[in-house]
């Protein structure tokens, strides 16, 4: 039997006969200090880096210039980011490259789309289209035919634009994490104010919980970073295989995780897949008789669940170290075998001992020639060399995260004017992010603080669940994402707003903005207020008093973050005032973008509403909810 990572590899192969090109695009990283600094076994004064989350999300193929090529638009709409070197149903994609496979037998580049447009096989994105048929890897963007657009959910997309969580038929539930469904240029709806989030980076930030799943020599040596001296024979989890990484992601899933990311090596240079180019690696190992590859073990369960792939390749390696001199091209290499195991939605590059010798630049563009819409995440160390990322770390390994996060602050994220959506990665067993004996993983209460400054204050969240040795999640872990699954299934189960009675005082001219667009559920409409204002207010009473414990509020930002300054009023006796949230603190703030949740003691109210106090351009709010 053909594996979907002989047909990803054969269409490179085919794209280089084709010989067609492709431009490439640029991706950076943030600067600051590195990613999971975790205590583990470093030594004084250098916390360990297990693998700071390295989102590449930047220049996309799609509606623009990018990677990839352009797209062309088709029937179904624009493709977010055409596959390389074909075209697709849900848009065509022109200009993809072949060109740029490694050295030292790396297959080439680019990719052809597959049928239906938007799988494509090796080495190219399936981006552009709806993916094929039960294709691994949903769209990373193509418009589907019913209007709304599924990114990136694995698996497919559906024709009503449904990615994993959101709505049929365009639109996606604002509630929780709506998937990553991205939505339909609605007619006559104000410009967007640059700079402006690509596709994937709309996507990913709509995706809001991913997770991080790390599982190397660690995990059995009893260190953070494992020892080059730890042979591969060490690695043999007793009860690992497709079943249980089926399990994995179930857990992930229920818990309302859409995405996960998989630490396929981590510092000490052990690979999880049969790489070609080091036997370090599973295929030394006595698991599964050295005949094993947990890479392809959790894309097949990825995308059989329809969730977002994202893999973790370590730049910093002891075993086939980084300072050598073919070191770049080993990289690259490895590059292209775990980006040939189906479309991938982030690809992250720690910057903990990143090597400084190797041209990061000319990496980023090699992963972009592979999958053009991916995102690229990269730790400070190497946006420091000049590499400019798509994702940024929003600097802490806490889970703390200030109120005023926004895709528009690139400190870390190589600076300038451009959007780079903010990530924030944290471990369940912090400060360890592998797993080791007798450790427990924290309180439910700590996770759902967590998810409320994190994914309540504009951040993603990438929240790590690391393996025990057997290869299966801790009971105690697997308890806990229960827990938490919940939670969060409930915490968005009643909009007490939702198809209430909205005013505004003012409303763009064109019809489809008014303020019952942001209390509709679906994050695809929103209010929009009268063109030329840069404040406004938006009311809703509902027919009796309602108890209210928590306020989101969602921008739409495919136009942008607009909001400077904003507040949050409710009516209690006739009487309108700010109330304080569960910490004491006032309900206002600068920066709303893709979400803002504020957590109060039980109110009772007889209206609430929301006060824009000043905006670069036209507020365009999404969602206001009360639950």
């Amino acid at each position: 039997m053909t594996s979907g990572r002989s047909l990803f590899a054969l269409a490179a192969a085919t794209l280089a006969i084709l010989g067609t090109s492709c431009s490439t695009a640029d991706s950076t990283d943030g600067s600051g200090a590195s990613p999971e600094q975790t205590g583990g076994d470093s030594g004084a004064g250098a916390s360990t880096s297990t693998g700071g989350v390295s989102e590449a999300g930047g220049a996309q193929t799609g509606g623009g210039n990018g990677t990839g090529g352009s797209t062309s638009t088709s029937t179904g709409g624009t493709a977010i980011g055409g596959v390389a070197g074909g075209s697709t149903v849900g848009g065509a994609s022109t200009g993809g490259t072949p060109s740029g496979g490694p050295a030292a037998g790396g297959s080439a580049s680019g990719g052809v789309s597959g049928p239906t447009g938007g799988s494509s096989t090796h080495g190219g994105a399936a981006s552009g289209g709806r993916s094929a048929t039960g294709g691994a890897g949903g769209s990373t963007g193509g418009r589907s035919t019913g209007g709304g657009t599924a990114t990136g959910g694995a698996g497919g997309s559906t024709d009503g634009g449904t990615s994993s969580g959101g709505s049929p038929s365009g639109g996606s539930s604002t509630g929780g994490s709506s998937g990553s469904a991205t939505c339909p240029a609605l007619p006559g709806a104000p410009l967007g104010t640059p700079p402006l989030p690509s596709p994937s980076q709309l996507a990913y930030q709509r995706t809001e919980m991913t997770s991080f799943i790390h599982f190397s020599m660690a995990t059995y040596d009893g260190s953070e970073q494992g020892s080059p001296s730890d042979p591969a024979s060490m690695f043999n989890p007793t009860n690992l295989d497709a079943t249980v990484v089926g399990q994995w992601v179930s857990s992930l899933k229920g818990a309302g995780f859409r995405q996960s990311m998989l630490v396929t090596k981590h510092s000490v240079g052990f690979c999880l897949w049969p790489s070609e180019y080091t036997d370090y690696s599973v295929k030394s190992s006595p698991w599964m008789n050295g005949q094993g590859d947990i890479v392809q073990l959790f894309t097949d369960a990825m995308q059989a669940n329809a969730m977002r792939v994202a893999l973790y390749l370590s730049p910093w390696d002891q075993t086939y170290t980084s300072d050598k001199s073919d070191y770049e091209t080993y990289f690259k290499n490895q590059l292209t075998e775990i980006l040939s195991y189906g479309p991938a939605v982030e690809i992250e590059f720690d910057g903990f001992h990143a090597p400084t010798s190797v041209d990061w630049n000319s990496v980023f563009e090699h992963v972009k020639r592979l999958q053009p819409d991916i995102l690229v995440w990269a730790g400070p160390e190497i946006v420091d060399t000049g590499a400019i990322p798509d994702l940024q770390w929003i600097g802490t390994e806490s889970g703390d995260n200030p109120g005023t996060t926004s895709s528009l602050d690139t400190h870390n994220c190589g600076g300038g004017n451009k959007w780079c959506p903010n990530e924030c990665n944290v471990s369940s067993h912090k400060p360890n992010w592998f797993w080791h004996p007798g450790q427990s993983p924290m309180a439910l209460a700590d996770m759902q603080k967590i998810y409320l400054v994190t994914v309540g204050r504009n951040c993603t969240l990438n929240f790590n669940i690391p393996p025990s040795q057997t290869g299966e999640f801790d009971p105690k872990d697997v308890a806990l994402l229960e827990q938490f699954g919940q939670w969060y299934s409930a915490l968005y189960q009643t909009n007490l707003v939702k198809g209430q009675p909205a005013t505004a005082d003012s409303t763009w001219a064109s019809a489809g903005f008014e303020a019952a667009k942001a209390v509709d559920d679906d994050l695809c409409t929103y209010w929009a207020a009268q063109s030329g204002k840069t404040s406004g207010t938006l009311e809703v009473t509902p027919a009796s008093p309602i108890s209210v414990k928590l306020i989101s509020i969602r921008e739409a930002i495919e136009l942008g973050e607009r909001v400077k300054q904003y507040h949050v009023e409710i009516k209690q006796n006739g009487t309108w005032s700010t109330p304080s949230d569960s910490s004491g603190a006032k309900v206002q703030g600068t920066v709303i973008g893709n979400r803002q949740l504020w957590q109060l003691d039980t109110a009772s109210a007889e209206a609430v509403r929301l006060v824009i106090d000043s905006a670069k351009d036209v507020p365009a709010i999404a969602e206001f909810g009360a639950y």
